[in-house]
């Protein structure tokens, strides 16, 4: 029987690959996972628990759908197997890091081994105007090892009052040849991949596998909940950005957890892509969805995967709303429960 595997985050990592296409015995979801611990003996710990039945910490995909261990596999079928949780694994930092990252490495919890964190891990930034270039800033000064930017289109006069990333010497000129290279002058480390499309149901897929964490900064429903979608499917954590005039919105959606579409079952009708926008407020909201990234990466802090932060910046006011996941939503419903 053939099938095809697909590795993500730390697994990928450990195999050496992102896919393989095997010919194996008919049997269940769990015989091919001791087939994969037999093959790739260096991943052996995490492809199964102590009792030698497939690890509890990793979630697994047959044909971008949930699957129980015990099951038998359809011929011909694509599995995907990933972590829950990002930038779990870690990579030695160098002096010259160690020199420039100290001071944050004495947050409490977080320290060295969150630095490594960081530097292993992958982000994957929808748009990079006024939130997600100041997103994209503060994960290229934190240590994130690499980026992954899309944004289609050239800088225009109305963007230079938010994205801080662009220049006036740049107008009319691609945003994402001005970003990477005001990125690279701030870390010159960072490894940088440019996607020049803006994310849709077409691509939303091959570059969330990509990715250990995503964030979205886009203006647009239609591409935040295609990679809400995506994420989903995939099993990835997302940290959703949205700002209009004075307010702010975060909000992060991990496996099994409440996902956007539960609270959009429909983009808005009379939603458009110009709205009210100060660059200090879009600034804002890319600096705490920043914090959350780097949070989910590093395993810190209290994130917001169950609560929705509702930020007045015109009176000050911040509040957090719970989330529950919706029974019906088209996208999550059939994924596994979180804890």
């Amino acid at each position: 029987m053939r099938i095809t595997v697909q590795y993500l985050a730390q697994i990928r990592r450990a195999v050496g690959c992102a896919e393989e296409i095997l010919d194996v015995p008919d049997g269940s979801l769990a015989d091919l996972v001791r087939h994969l611990a037999v093959k790739h003996p260096d991943a052996a710990r995490l492809f199964l628990g102590p009792t030698g039945e497939p690890s509890r910490s990793l979630l697994f995909f047959v044909n971008d759908a949930p699957f129980d261990a015990a099951a038998k596999l359809p011929a011909n079928a694509i599995v995907t197997i990933l972590t829950p949780m990002a930038g779990g694994s870690s990579v030695p930092l160098s002096e010259e890091e160690r020199a420039t990252y100290e001071w944050q490495m004495w947050v409490p919890h977080f320290g060295e081994e969150g630095q490594r964190k960081l530097k292993a891990a992958t982000v994957l930034v929808s748009r990079i105007g006024g939130v997600g270039g100041a997103l994209a800033q503060q994960l290229a000064a934190a240590g994130v090892g690499k980026l992954i930017l899309a944004h289609a289109g050239n800088v225009r006069a109305s963007d230079l009052n938010r994205q801080t990333l662009m220049s006036h010497a740049g107008l009319g000129q691609p945003r994402l040849g001005q970003a990477a290279r005001r990125l690279r002058e701030l870390n010159p480390r960072l490894e940088i991949e440019e996607i020049p499309e803006n994310i849709s149901p077409d691509n939303a897929r091959q570059l969330v596998a990509q990715a250990d964490v995503v964030a979205s900064c886009a203006p647009l429903f239609s591409e935040r909940l295609a990679l809400n979608a995506a994420a989903v499917a995939l099993g990835k954590p997302l940290v959703d950005c949205a700002m209009y005039d004075f307010d702010v919105q975060i909000l992060t959606v991990i496996p099994g957890g409440p996902c956007l579409q539960c609270l959009y079952p429909e983009p808005p009708a009379a939603w458009k892509r110009e709205f009210p926008v100060f660059g200090a407020v879009a600034a804002t909201a890319g600096c705490l969805g920043a914090v959350e990234v780097i949070k989910t990466l590093s395993g810190i802090g209290e994130r917001l995967d169950r609560q929705m932060l509702l930020a007045d910046l015109g009176s000050m006011i911040f509040r957090k709303l719970p989330r529950s996941r919706d029974p019906q939503c088209r996208v999550c419903s059939t994924s596994p429960m979180s804890d």
